[in-house]
């Protein structure tokens, strides 16, 4: 089954007032992404590091604590740009037998729900994240870590996330782009 879709035009450029906060996200976007790639190779590094100090005996006392918050960073740093680049993992059972206006009313909900619960979630996770600085809580760890930094990750990677839906509902308004193809400027 091939990806191209004969009733959507390809590849049209966006509009000039759209353009500036394209061009905005795809930035933070790759952004974001080269620090979730930063942060794998530092945390392959750190498991790394504690496999060779365990055969002396010792640890890091830090690497499982510092991993799985790694890991959490890393994934939600990097959904916005694989959103932006087609590469999200996508359901396309119901999209695919659509066509014409009921699959713009289909890209149109989704895209309205997929941002109301992004946003929820952004308003959730920023009123617990100030909380966290507010209070000076932090890790039970070895080495105490406060513990807004982890939940910033999480809130910068939901911002992003809603900031890529924007550009895609836009995108559907203007354009009435449909399909999930990656982003070009």
């Amino acid at each position: 089954m091939s990806d191209d879709i004969p009733h959507q035009p390809r590849n049209l450029p966006d509009p000039a007032w759209l353009r500036p906060l394209t061009f905005l996200s795809a930035r933070i976007n790759t952004l974001a992404a080269i620090a979730a790639a930063a942060m794998l190779c530092a945390m392959t590094m750190l498991i790394i590091v504690e496999i060779a100090l365990r055969f002396f005996g010792t640890s890091t006392f830090m690497s499982d604590a510092l991993v799985s918050y790694g890991v959490a960073a890393v994934t939600f740093l990097a959904a916005p740009w694989a959103l932006e680049h087609g590469a999200m993992i996508r359901v396309r059972i119901l999209i695919d037998r659509v066509t014409g206006p009921a699959r713009w009313i289909a890209e149109a909900f989704t895209l309205l729900t997929t941002g109301w619960i992004l946003w929820f979630l952004l308003s959730y996770e920023w009123r617990s994240m100030v909380k966290l600085w507010s209070r000076g809580s932090v890790s039970q760890d070895y080495y105490p870590i406060p513990l807004w930094i982890p939940e910033a990750f999480f809130a910068t990677g939901l911002a992003l996330l809603l900031l890529q839906v924007v550009v895609r509902a836009l995108r559907l308004l203007a354009l009435a782009q449909t399909d999930d193809r990656g982003v070009t400027l």
